[in-house]
């Protein structure tokens, strides 16, 4: 048994309970530990976690992570390989300052909220960073748990934004054509915009579902850099399949090597980049020729 103890100064934070219990059970398989871990995780603000630094590592300012072990090292890693419960120890995290960091770092929240939990859960599972071999082992092992969550994080998002898009495809108005599309946007800070085909009588003026998610985007201030995937559906034999128009503004407003999820409602799914959609696309470049 794996359990956290979370504890939260906002019911905003409490998202972040079903993800750490997640990199907790990654990281004990990881490590194979046999023992049943219980650890304590509290998310607190830059005030709480100053005073915390000041009175018990006397630097008086307020930092990111701090971790109490319950243990010393020698019992810690002969109880870890044992069948038996462990109170591992305590973890606190501001939120202030995993939003500063993912500002700096240029990643989003989530990935530097995760960051600063398997780190601190590192350090009381014995792991530490005092010269440059503990650091190496210590970070190369926090980016493999990280990528471990982010890729089984990957596949249910992928399901969710076609759920998405399927759900945008009730908000089509396609009269002409009678082809309805959804397509919604996932963005690094979690954002999901939705888009869906408007037709008018005058053909050349309707506006497929991709291009009024990715314009809705830009008009919310996001860039290419800030959007992770776009998925679209449609009640079509194949995934559906975006039209040169989209693939081209596409071409320009993501990332080349964005995730594109193309879907039907009866699940077909097939997975692309942008990249793959239109490897000779015009771009500016080619105005100055």
């Amino acid at each position: 048994m794996k359990k956290i103890d979370f504890t939260s100064f906002s019911k905003s934070y409490n998202r972040f309970k079903k993800v750490y219990n997640r990199l907790l059970t990654i990281t004990l398989k990881r490590l194979n530990v046999k023992a049943n871990i219980y650890v304590s995780c509290i998310i607190c603000d830059n005030d709480y976690i100053h005073k915390i630094n000041k009175d018990y590592r006397k630097i008086d300012r307020p930092t990111d992570v701090i971790s109490f072990a319950f243990l010393d090292d020698g019992k810690r890693f002969d109880l870890l390989n044992q069948k038996c419960d462990i109170i591992l120890g305590e973890i606190y995290i501001s939120y202030q300052k995993g939003i500063e960091q993912a500002k700096e770092y240029g990643h989003s929240l989530d990935r530097e909220m995760s960051f600063l939990f398997v780190h601190g859960l590192l350090h009381l599972l014995g792991y530490d960073h005092q010269n440059k071999m503990e650091e190496e082992i210590m970070f190369n092992l926090q980016e493999e748990i990280l990528s471990s969550y982010q890729e089984e994080n990957i596949m249910t998002n992928e399901k969710e934004l076609v759920a998405s898009a399927l759900k945008a495809r009730e908000l089509s108005y396609s009269p002409y054509s009678n082809f309805a599309v959804g397509a919604a946007l996932l963005c690094k800070d979690g954002d999901v915009i939705l888009g869906a085909n408007i037709e008018n009588s005058s053909y050349p003026l309707s506006m497929c579902a991709e291009r009024n998610a990715i314009y809705s985007a830009y008009l919310k201030g996001k860039k290419k850099e800030d959007i992770v995937a776009l998925a679209i559906a449609a009640d079509s034999d194949n995934p559906c399949s975006p039209c040169g128009a989209c693939r081209q503004v596409m071409s320009e407003l993501l990332s080349k090597d964005c995730k594109i999820i193309l879907a039907n409602v009866k699940g077909d799914m097939k997975v692309v980049s942008v990249n793959d959609l239109l490897p000779f696309a015009f771009s500016s470049e080619d105005l100055n020729k």
